[in-house]
């Protein structure tokens, strides 16, 4: 209980027990203050905003606050403070010493981070595994994340989002590694029967990717980048919002690298047919919106695909 003078009137056994002061130790706020945060520059920074907080004051309001304080035995804790305003003037304060719980938070942010640099690594095996067996599309899913990437920030989606696209993207092809290399690499058009094994691969995909528990729909996600808005697509044939967001980004940046870039049965066409593609078909094949922000991205010189 601080007293609307500044002097502490009281501390239970707890609040000594925590910093180690008593009220001979503290008998006013300017003691405390000058203990408790020795740090001149952090010192003004909790006067300030004590001071603010004193001035927008109601009468039985809390005002609740975290600052870290040095104890009496040198320690620092994180503390939160929870300052009501009585009607008489006084201050009564609440303390909670939330110290463990802020290291449990950093730890866990921590693991965290360690985690989704492991599954990155992962990744970028499993990419490096399926242009090992077929050179003809090194960097394609690369090129192609590099791309959808570009979209989806130009469609505004929220970056947890767009890791999750960039995950699904780097591996989109990983199905191929089904696929005999000697059909990946013909230098000549597929027939019929060996087309309809290359179709395979993004359910082979999923199939490999489903018993991995990504935070995101990474699975979904290449399982459904040769569908198409209007069903024409594969494996399952699925239209319109049927196909996650993702999907439909990644189709549209799937083919725009494909057709610009060489292959074993054909020479590249350039950027300008593979973006004509894209508007002539979109709302057909592609999904408009997704198409829009690709062609804009280009229109306007926004995007480059890096080697």
């Amino acid at each position: 209980m601080i007293g609307k003078d500044g002097h502490y009137k009281y501390f239970n056994s707890k609040f000594i027990e925590i910093f180690g002061y008593t009220l001979e130790d503290i008998p006013t706020g300017r003691e405390w203050f000058a203990k408790a945060y020795p740090d001149q520059e952090y010192r003004n920074q909790a006067i300030s905003t004590w001071i603010n907080d004193l001035k927008k004051a109601k009468h039985g309001s809390s005002r609740p606050r975290t600052f870290t304080v040095r104890c009496k035995d040198g320690s620092e804790k994180v503390i939160y403070f929870r300052p009501v305003t009585m009607e008489v003037g006084d201050q009564f304060v609440i303390y909670e010493d939330i110290t463990e719980r802020k290291q449990a938070e950093v730890e866990l942010r921590h693991s965290y981070r360690q985690l989704r640099e492991t599954l990155i690594s992962a990744v970028n095996a499993l990419a490096s595994a399926v242009e090992m067996r077929d050179p003809y599309t090194a960097g394609h899913q690369r090129r192609v994340t590099q791309l959808a990437c570009a979209i989806a920030k130009e469609m505004g989606l929220p970056e947890e989002q767009i890791e999750g696209l960039r995950m699904a993207g780097l591996i989109h092809d990983i199905g191929k590694i089904n696929v005999p290399a000697e059909i990946l690499s013909k230098p000549s058009p597929l027939p019929d029967i060996e087309f309809s094994l290359i179709r395979v691969h993004p359910q082979a995909a999923y199939d490999i990717l489903e018993a991995i528990d990504f935070p995101w729909p990474v699975a979904q996600i290449v399982l459904q980048h040769h569908e198409r808005v209007n069903g024409s697509g594969y494996p399952k044939g699925i239209k319109g919002e049927e196909m996650l967001l993702e999907a439909r980004i990644l189709a549209v940046a799937d083919v725009v690298e494909a057709m610009s870039s060489h292959r074993p049965y054909r020479p590249a066409h350039s950027l300008d047919e593979a973006l004509e593609e894209i508007s002539q078909k979109q709302g057909a094949l592609y999904d408009p919106e997704v198409a829009e922000a690709c062609l804009r991205l280009f229109a306007e010189d926004r995007f480059h695909f890096e080697e």
